[in-house]
């Protein structure tokens, strides 16, 4: 008997080569080494002038960029969401779905873009310029081939790959594991499942209407049946005629 070797890897492929990559736990060293990447960048920073994200968020406030307004409208815009989420679940009419599925994407645009106004600058101060050093030291360390090497031999390799769809995805994969996310999440939000069994259903439709279709020529072939002369004939002849063809399926 055989023993099936399972790999509980989490993988990813690169977009342009579509070779599969994986991603594997990081050990104490490598977080190590992520961490003393963290602290060095941020004392560069520092020294550099790139202000803190204490120092930025002073900044942000007296120039009215954030503050109550902003937490305001934030909220109000996160209520228009979760509204628009609770009626799209709360309808089975398929048309209505579609609708309710294109209102909830724009709504979630709109809180997204909102939000921007705090972290686009917040993407600039030093903890988050060391934390993305920190996310590029690990993704150096763990990233692996099917074989479980190592994809860049050291963080030096990672930065200097010509391979720039490979790295940026495989950074992007990191990021996500590190945070407890599914790679397809994106694909799991409610107006995309929604449009997905909007998807589901076109398909059936059309599945039908060439079903349909075809009954009609087969009828037209069926020479032991005399020509229609109403309507009323025409739908009793599709019946019948696609009734066989579902028999003989």
């Amino acid at each position: 008997m055989v023993e099936e070797k399972i790999d509980d890897r989490r993988s990813f492929e690169d977009p342009q080569s579509e070779e599969v990559y994986y991603i594997g736990a990081p050990n104490a060293e490598d977080i190590r080494g992520a961490d003393w990447q963290y602290s060095k960048i941020y004392t560069r920073c520092l020294t550099e002038g790139i202000p803190t994200s204490a120092e930025l968020m002073d900044i942000l406030r007296k120039r009215d960029i954030v503050g109550e307004n902003f937490e305001k409208r934030a909220n109000e815009l996160s209520k228009i969401l979760q509204e628009a989420v609770i009626s799209l679940e709360s309808t089975d009419d398929i048309d209505e779905k579609a609708q309710c599925a294109v209102v909830v994407a724009k709504a979630r645009e709109n809180l997204f873009q909102w939000n921007q106004r705090l972290s686009g600058p917040m993407s600039n101060t030093c903890e988050q310029m060391a934390d993305d050093a920190r996310l590029e030291y690990l993704t150096a360390c763990i990233i692996q081939n099917e074989d479980g090497n190592k994809v860049w031999e050291n963080y030096d390799a990672f930065l200097s790959s010509n391979k720039q769809s490979l790295t940026m995805k495989a950074r992007y994969e990191v990021m996500l594991y590190l945070q407890g996310y599914d790679s397809d999440f994106l694909e799991k939000t409610p107006e995309a499942l929604a449009m997905k069994e909007v998807e589901s259903d076109i398909i059936r439709k059309t599945t039908l209407a060439v079903e349909e279709s075809k009954a009609i020529e087969k009828a037209k072939e069926v020479k032991d049946i005399q020509e229609p002369t109403t309507d009323k004939d025409t739908k009793k002849i599709i019946k019948k005629t696609t009734k066989k063809l579902s028999n003989k399926k």
